[in-house]
């Protein structure tokens, strides 16, 4: 598994991660434009050696927090709590979270579940935190269900209905589930749910794109919730009110073309509210396991990286050729923009590289960008 090596210098780009992870929210639309432009590693570097961008753009944002960061040994924090790292391009980086339009810069992995894995096969339960004893019942029924039949329960750790999920998926032999925080995953939180996350890091994983450190807030649980989605090929909610915060994570299971499931509740019941709003507007209403995985099943099997045989067309590439074939999508197109941010290549190299796969059937050109050909 991935360790923190090469995170002793920002000049390197897990180290160049972890610091933008550190100095800079993963929801700051202006950083992520600053990304989009320069590359990760390029405006770390801006931000330690000249305090602004080439153009002169001041990156006032990223500097408050810098110099303290900077004192940070990341090889260090990550021995002491035994936990790993992960960048885009590691081989245990979920190929899901690439369906993000914003991607984690890096993830701080706790437990033995390799997450590429894990996440192969997952689903997520997500509800209400004041649930009712209905609600729980329910979501550990079907994670109960689902655990049993092989599948990584994805959650957020959080009272109620996702702790439900959680335990019923840790009281099966070999259940494995996964519990995404707000906050770093040296921070429990709750704190009445440490035992619970320290089961889940023992036999599943608990991350975050949150430095280890990193205290819970607001933004950073609404942030998070498209992690649980992208992680998994279908969201439940089981039990939300209208304004519940498990809704933002079925609005970017939707946004990602994942399959968005919820259980019906009592008409009467404003903890049902919001699962009756998510079904009108066109979730797929379950009641049990069976549902689901009927339903997640064909979304998991059309999601699944193509069977790979002794020899694929992608083995005869060149290094920088196969970088860039690795960042195209199949079912969606992506700008040169962000092959050069996500493979880290010039301009010249990225148009030489798609033109090489354009002309071996590999890659097409659309009017918004490329997609990927023949997988």
């Amino acid at each position: 598994m991935t360790s923190c090596t090469g995170t002793g210098s920002w000049r390197s780009d897990r180290g160049s991660r972890a610091l933008l992870s550190r100095i800079a929210e993963p929801y700051d639309e202006s950083v992520r434009v600053l990304v989009a432009e320069h590359g990760v590693q390029d405006l770390v570097g801006y931000a330690v050696r000249d305090g602004r961008t080439p153009e002169g753009v001041p990156l006032t944002r990223l500097l408050s927090r810098l110099e303290r960061s900077l004192a940070v040994d990341e090889g260090s924090v990550c021995r002491a709590l035994r936990v790993r790292l992960l960048v885009p391009g590691d081989e245990e980086w979920p190929a899901g979270l690439d369906d993000l339009v914003w991607p984690p810069w890096a993830l701080w992995v706790r437990g033995p579940a390799r997450l590429d894995q894990s996440s192969a096969r997952a689903v997520a339960l997500v509800g209400a935190r004041a649930s009712s004893t209905y609600g729980d019942e329910v979501a550990a029924r079907i994670s109960f269900s689902l655990a049993e039949r092989g599948f990584t329960i994805v959650s957020g750790a959080a009272y109620g209905i996702d702790a439900a999920a959680h335990r019923a998926a840790l009281a099966v032999d070999d259940g494995l589930t996964v519990a995404v925080l707000a906050g770093g995953v040296d921070v429990p939180y709750p704190r009445a749910n440490s035992a619970l996350l320290e089961r889940i890091a023992e036999v599943g994983a608990t991350l975050s794109e949150t430095p280890p450190g990193g205290a819970p807030a607001r933004m950073r649980f609404l942030s998070r919730n498209r992690i649980i989605a992208a992680l998994s090929a279908g969201t439940v909610v089981v039990e939300a009110g209208l304004r519940s915060g498990a809704r933002s994570t079925v609005k970017h299971a939707r946004e990602l073309g994942r399959h968005v499931m919820a259980v019906p509740g009592p008409v009467t019941s404003a903890l049902s509210a919001g699962c009756h709003e998510e079904i009108r507007a066109g979730a797929t209403l379950v009641s049990d396991a069976a549902e689901v995985a009927e339903l997640v099943g064909r979304i998991g099997e059309d999601l699944a990286p193509p069977k790979h045989g002794p020899v694929e067309p992608q083995d005869d590439l060149d290094p920088e050729v196969r970088r860039v074939w690795q960042w195209l999508r199949p079912r969606r197109s992506v700008s040169v923009d962000e092959v050069m941010v996500r493979s880290g290549l010039g301009l010249g190299e990225v148009l030489v590289a798609l033109s090489e796969l354009e002309h071996r059937g590999m890659a097409e050109q659309l009017l918004d960008g490329w997609k990927r050909r023949g997988s």
